[in-house]
């Protein structure tokens, strides 16, 4: 459909345009409406398959530039928000909150161009975006924070979806991720007594898989499953005197260590392996819920086959599936 616009000129020789004004869009603008639209489908798909979509449910025909522009000027204003919340304070806390809260982080690469270069030929970087997620036990409910921040920055966003998830002064906050050292720090500076890490009882097995041959040639399988009992009974220390049992000789590549790379990995978390202690209280010993966010939350938009980013559009798109996936959608329209 299209609508003549008529112009006219004010006795002080300024121009008017009431059209525009009575339908709420600028000239050669988009309606409030229209850029929800293009900022919903460009949230989830490649710009050129959202133009695509638009077209096949709204009729209009827009390039996949309109649709970026839309995009990313109210992912801005997603990461404005956001950035906004996580200034305040998190450390104020209710006297009663849920008695457990999971809470989990971890990294994920993201492919990044250098701005002002030609496409094509513009040189390649992976940096890590970190994610953090939160949920009370035995809620549905999870909240979530991204950032290619610092580890510190990466805290306080830890902290504030913890907070929202249900965190209090009567909390125990399970934490749990793949055992790096920045996750383990972060959860001592920013849960303090009541943060208590498990590393992920998945990725530990992963250790434990490579070792095996090593330990037992004839039974590795066998050897595996003992292993891990152990571990789900409480024996940790008793893991890592086997793994001891079978270290390989001073000087062998760290390649061909796995059963070093393994006994090192265990013994210097022992104090983050109980879990016994996790399933006596119905707490989850892996991180499925943060293996989860990376997919839905940043993967499944900035991992797209053939996909780099600047690095701010990168940090813009995942604010504003953050914004999402916590179910504020609605708060950058109002």
């Amino acid at each position: 459909m299209s609508v003549r616009d008529r112009v006219w000129r004010s006795p002080h020789q300024s121009y008017l345009r009431p059209l525009p004004g009575r339908l709420g869009v600028t000239p050669r603008g988009k309606s409030r409406r229209l850029e929800r639209v293009l900022t919903d489908f460009g949230c989830e798909h490649s710009f050129e398959r959202a133009a695509g979509s638009v077209l096949e449910h709204y009729g209009f025909e827009l390039g996949a530039s309109a649709v970026r522009t839309a995009t990313l000027k109210h992912a801005q204003r997603a990461r404005v928000q956001l950035q906004a919340e996580y200034a305040q304070p998190f450390r104020e806390l209710p006297a009663v909150g849920k008695e457990h809260v999971i809470a989990q982080a971890d990294g994920t690469m993201i492919c990044t161009v250098a701005p002002g270069t030609r496409q094509g030929k513009r040189p390649r970087e992976w940096k890590e975006m970190r994610l953090v997620a939160a949920q009370a036990k035995d809620s549905a409910t999870t909240v979530y924070g991204a950032t290619f921040g610092s580890v510190a920055e990466t805290g306080r966003r830890w902290g504030h979806c913890t907070r929202q998830a249900g965190w209090g002064l009567n909390s125990r906050i399970h934490a749990g991720g793949d055992g790096a050292d920045w996750i383990r720090l972060q959860c001592r500076e920013v849960f303090g007594e009541q943060g208590h890490f498990l590393c992920d009882y998945f990725h530990v097995s992963e250790y434990l898989g490579a070792a095996a041959p090593s330990c037992r040639p004839a039974q590795p399988d066998q050897w595996r499953r003992t292993q891990q009992r152990r571990l789900k009974h409480g024996h940790a220390p008793k893991v890592v005197a086997a793994l001891a049992e079978h270290l390989e000789a001073e000087g062998t590549p760290e390649a061909d260590a796995p059963v070093r790379n393994g006994h090192r990995y265990l013994n210097n978390r022992l104090d983050c392996l109980d879990y016994a202690l996790a399933l006596a209280l119905g707490l989850p010993i892996g991180s499925g819920l943060i293996e989860s966010g990376h997919r839905h939350v940043l993967q499944a938009r900035l991992k797209k086959a053939g996909t780099a980013w600047l690095s701010d559009h990168a940090d813009q798109i995942a604010h504003l599936r953050v914004l999402r996936a916590n179910n504020q959608w609605q708060s950058i329209w109002n």
